[in-house]
């Protein structure tokens, strides 16, 4: 008990300089758009997104921030693409609740498109059992199982 204790108190330290002298940095990714945080150390290095694209981060020119490059030189080109997709991706997080909205009229769509095969499913099946008991397919089924069987199978003998 006393050991487990004594190990934690000595990753306490090495965790809150982890978290705390080293600042993260949220960098776009190039390939996706989508936010990536990484330490301050990792400027220059590979990082990867969630999609497992890699890249690189390099300091802009103006010194204002951080940009992600798909190539490991950067340069004025990629910096212009990540200037674009911060800028898209600005635009879209205003028009992000109505393309939420149109995902779950979609979603409500197919869920009716469920439920109306599931219904026309049991009317076929309906069909069906009353053309055997009932209807013009009563004939052919009397003829296969016998006279009697159809209409008094269901009951037993007296």
């Amino acid at each position: 008990m006393l050991r487990t204790a004594c190990c934690l108190v000595a990753l306490l330290p090495r965790y809150l300089l982890d978290y705390t002298i080293f600042m993260t940095i949220t960098v776009n990714s190039p390939f996706t758009g989508r936010p990536v945080k990484i330490r301050e150390k990792d400027v220059g290095r590979a990082v990867t997104d969630e999609d497992g694209g890699i890249f690189y981060v390099f300091p802009k020119k103006d010194g204002s921030g951080y940009y992600g490059a798909p190539t490991r030189v950067g340069g004025e080109r990629d910096e212009e693409r990540a200037a674009r997709n911060e800028a898209r991706a600005k635009g879209s997080k205003q028009t992000g609740v109505q393309r939420g909205q149109v995902q779950i009229t979609k979603a409500r769509r197919s869920h009716f498109r469920g439920k109306l095969i599931f219904i026309m499913f049991i009317l076929l099946v309906a069909a069906a059992a009353w053309a055997v008991f009932f209807g013009p397919l009563k004939e052919m089924a009397q003829g296969l199982m016998g006279e009697d069987t159809i209409m008094e199978g269901f009951l037993p003998p007296p």
